[in-house]
């Protein structure tokens, strides 16, 4: 196996961490978004800075319970990584 393609493998293997890492938070304050839409307009509340309070306020709570996830993916790469470290040493670069 080249050195250009395990490169690729590492990079693709980054970024698909960054996404599983990343995803947990996106789709939390997804939710939290349509939950806040619904109730205004079902209450057709339209005062901006009530409902910029609640998404803020939404937003670090789905941000509290996504690090939990957060920190398992990333940990689980470190630890790949981690493993992998004799294998790339012994690898020729050149």
């Amino acid at each position: 196996m080249s050195h250009e393609f395990y490169s690729m493998q590492l990079l693709a293997r980054a970024i698909i961490v960054m996404a599983d890492a990343v995803t947990p938070f996106i789709f939390g304050l997804l939710l939290v978004g349509l939950l806040v839409a619904l109730v205004q307009g079902a209450l057709q509340v339209e005062d901006g800075t009530l409902m910029m309070a609640a998404r803020l306020a939404a937003a670090l709570l789905t941000a509290v319970g996504a690090m939990t996830v957060i920190f398992r993916v990333l940990a689980g790469l470190a630890h790949d990584w981690i493993a992998n470290i004799p294998g790339m040493i012994d690898r020729v670069w050149s």
